[in-house]
């Protein structure tokens, strides 16, 4: 009975040990490009390397999505203070996204190594759903207390991508990739293809030109995009034909090698036009990815 009960403590505690450093491995530290200055602060007999930002001078960092960055942040709390309140102001690529407020008292095993009339507060974390391509982030304190902070970003897989229909378009085929079948939406000079979505999200937009028996080799093809009130951007992109996928339906077409380009999204509700500006090609398949947890976002 004895050496049951030891072996299910040994069990207990090994299951602890792996969970924790399971826990420990999901994030990996982040390095910012520019901050204010760099920090030692004693936690529980522990020497860690933390990166001040206040709000003359920000904390920047850029990273590669879609991935989630999660950054631990310490007030500075003056000496007679024992709470203090702050903000953080959050920008990517140049525009304000969002301000997080928090609130945090002394943490009692911690102090500065170096001298001074401040202690560091408890942690508070904030996380940073980042979208699909490298983006520029810039952390900014808010409400006159500076700020200590150390950065990680998610180890895990990359958070899957899902496709999303368009609104209008001239037809729908359906492409043989091995044992896939892959829907895409037809469009045409005639026929655009137009797409609802609501951001902040990054659309992946998967290209594949069509290819009749008139056409050979390397082919050019532009691509406009033009979302509500805003002028019209052009892709510019080079094809040739696929040697792995056909089309089920239709045996005069062959499609072509995939081509992709990625929009970014602002906040709100957008509505954005495909148009085949210049390609002697008859049509073009494309199919539309965003990140799967912008599915829920609202206007």
């Amino acid at each position: 009975m004895r050496r049951v009960l030891t072996l299910g403590v040994m069990v207990a505690v090994l299951a602890a040990v792996v969970a924790q450093v399971s826990a420990a491995a999901d994030w990996k530290s982040l390095r910012p490009a520019d901050y204010s200055a760099k920090v030692r602060i004693s936690v529980d007999d522990k020497k860690l390397t933390y990166y001040r930002f206040s709000a003359d001078e920000p904390l920047t960092f850029s990273v590669e999505g879609p991935t989630r960055v999660k950054v631990l942040t310490r007030v500075r709390v003056p000496n007679d203070r024992e709470i203090a309140e702050y903000g953080v102001s959050i920008s990517r690529d140049g525009v304000h996204v969002r301000t997080v407020e928090k609130e945090a008292y002394p943490k009692e095993s911690a102090f500065y190594v170096a001298f001074n009339n401040f202690r560091p507060g408890v942690i508070r974390r904030i996380y940073i759903d980042v979208p699909t391509g490298r983006h520029g982030y810039e952390l900014r304190a808010v409400g006159g207390h500076s700020v200590d902070a150390r950065l990680f970003e998610s180890a895990r897989s990359k958070p899957s991508l899902v496709s999303i229909a368009p609104r209008d378009y001239d037809s729908v085929e359906t492409l043989y990739y091995r044992d896939k079948e892959l829907t895409y939406y037809l469009m045409t000079k005639d026929a655009p293809v137009v797409l609802d979505v609501i951001g902040p999200t990054s659309i992946k937009v998967n290209t594949r030109l069509l290819y009749d028996a008139t056409m050979l080799g390397k082919q050019t093809y532009i691509v406009g995009v033009r979302a509500q009130g805003a002028p019209e951007d052009l892709y510019r992109i080079d094809g040739e034909p696929s040697h792995t996928v056909v089309l089920r339906d239709r045996n005069d077409m062959i499609p072509g090698a995939l081509r992709h380009f990625v929009l970014e999204v602002p906040k709100g509700a957008h509505t954005y036009e495909f148009r085949l500006v210049d390609t002697v090609a008859g049509g073009l398949a494309v199919k539309f990815y965003i990140p799967r947890g912008d599915l829920t976002n609202e206007p």
